[in-house]
């Protein structure tokens, strides 16, 4: 993608609205000029300290009492440009710790856009709304309509030299993509994904009649239901859309090295390798605790999609209050159901297998994937006294946790608030590390006491802090 050079930020300054002295046209009695007045300088200030929400909201009660206005319009423009440019720019890393609420980038774009136009429509004497428009237009990767509307521009002011350097900026990142993307001189152009602008891999070709890698399409679905390239409303589901068969076999046969690198590159993502872990940043989860997950940002989604062409693992970690930071363990988990949604989610049924390190962690694609390293509880040796201790332990612990939920059905059945706890899915105490994890599942604990367990490696402490819990949890139950 071109971004917005650095010519192009640095002409987006707002203009100040005449106050009432300055203003010759008196189109509207003093009283509601002022208020306009006081709105639009409250803007400008907002829009300076970079506040460009509060910024677009004094512009936008400013505009609702003088319609049409080319500053207000302008200057609500350049807020609508800037926080798109923020938006686009923020890091997976900054969205997991500070997740934002609002519109997305595009529709800022959008609507930077359609204010743009506006006063190129009725204020066209001025080269300022002709490089806002550009601005939005580049940030909607609409780079041949920015051109043109920055050579509009020059023709209103040919000696505009803002206008003449974005031009040369825009041609020269254009120019500079196109050669990213055209390596190779075997091949033309019409054989490449326009998103990925690698050769198509698994091509699908919608309704509109623009062709994409079948991951890349249903990558941009998850931001919207529109073609990438005309902003045509698509009713499929790439997931089920069928392949061009006749497209993808020319590919496979005129292209077959590149085509081979481009089917390793697509089983690298789907099957991540045994010391790399997909990473779901949420909550702590235990081994043999099962949860329910609905997956709904597009960057999970994706990961989902992938996992699920894969292994039908990924790792649940959660950030340490500790630190403030990703936890330096996780655990394992299997989807065992995921049923894909109407509108893109998925719900997911999983539970906690396998316990991990995380060595070094990174962002590809949006989430979380992280080099891990597996660890369990300190081994006793076979046929050792310490072993047929901690599994006699286990046993005692067993019959304990039987009679703990017996009771708690008994207990709790009258106001109908049982949990589910089934009896049969009781690990054999033979497994003395599985069977206390299944025996911590049975209490509520906060996220922090979760993950102290999580990277505890001693069986018998478990086992014991569990039974003190257990029963701690009981004399709670009778009270109430």
């Amino acid at each position: 993608m071109v971004t917005p050079s650095a010519s192009f930020s640095a002409a987006l300054v707002v203009e100040d609205f005449p106050s009432l002295e300055r203003d010759d046209k008196m189109e509207m009695p003093p009283d509601k000029h002022r208020e306009v007045f006081d709105l639009a300088q409250c803007g400008a200030r907002a829009f300076r300290e970079r506040r460009f929400d509060e910024a677009i909201s004094f512009y936008s009660k400013a505009h609702n009492l003088r319609s049409g206005d080319p500053i207000i319009l302008s200057n609500r423009s350049s807020a609508f440009c800037l926080i798109s440019q923020v938006l686009r720019e923020r890091s997976a890393a900054d969205s997991e710790y500070q997740p934002l609420n609002g519109l997305d980038p595009t529709t800022h774009a959008e609507l930077a856009l359609k204010d743009a136009e506006k006063v190129v429509t009725t204020h066209g004497n001025s080269p300022r709304p002709y490089l806002l428009k550009a601005y939005a237009l580049i940030l909607l990767e609409r780079y041949q309509e920015a051109r043109e509307s920055l050579l509009a521009g020059l023709q209103v002011d040919p000696l505009s030299h803002i206008l003449q350097t974005c031009l040369s900026d825009l041609d020269r990142s254009t120019n500079a993509a196109a050669r990213a993307r055209c390596p190779r001189l075997d091949r033309t152009d019409d054989f490449e994904c326009t998103l990925c602008f690698k050769l198509l891999f698994e091509p699908v070709t919608t309704p509109c009649g623009h062709t994409f890698c079948r991951s890349c399409l249903h990558q941009a679905m998850d931001h919207g239901n529109k073609c990438p390239m005309c902003r045509t409303v698509l009713f499929i589901g790439p997931r089920t859309y069928p392949i061009s068969v006749t497209l993808s076999n020319i590919i496979q046969k005129n292209f077959p090295e590149e085509y081979a690198e481009r089917r390793s590159e697509h089983e690298n993502m789907t099957y991540a390798g045994i010391d790399l872990m997909p990473l779901f940043v949420m909550d702590v989860v235990l081994p043999c605790q099962k949860m329910a997950l609905n997956i709904f940002e597009p960057r999970y989604r994706l990961m989902v999609r992938r996992i699920m062409e894969g292994n039908h693992r990924m790792g649940m970690v959660a950030i340490d209050s500790a630190t403030g930071t990703i936890a330096d363990c996780g655990c394992e988990v299997e989807i065992l159901e995921c049923e894909p949604l109407p509108d893109g989610r998925f719900y997911l049924e999983v539970e906690g297998s396998r316990r991990f390190r995380i060595l070094r962690s990174w962002d590809e694609d949006g989430y979380r994937v992280a080099e891990i390293e597996w660890f369990q509880d300190v081994s006793l040796p076979e046929g050792s006294q310490e072993r047929r201790d901690l599994i006699e332990r286990a046993n005692e612990a067993s019959e304990l946790a039987r009679a703990y939920i017996r009771r708690t059905r008994e207990t709790i059945r009258p106001v109908g608030r049982a949990r589910h706890f089934d009896l049969e899915s009781i690990p054999a105490p033979q497994d003395p590390e599985k069977f206390s994890f299944w025996l911590v599942n049975l209490i509520n604990l906060r996220p922090s006491d979760k993950l102290e367990l999580l990277r505890l490696c001693d069986t018998r402490e478990r086992i014991s802090l569990s039974l003190r819990l257990l029963g701690n949890a009981e004399q709670g139950c009778r009270l109430q």
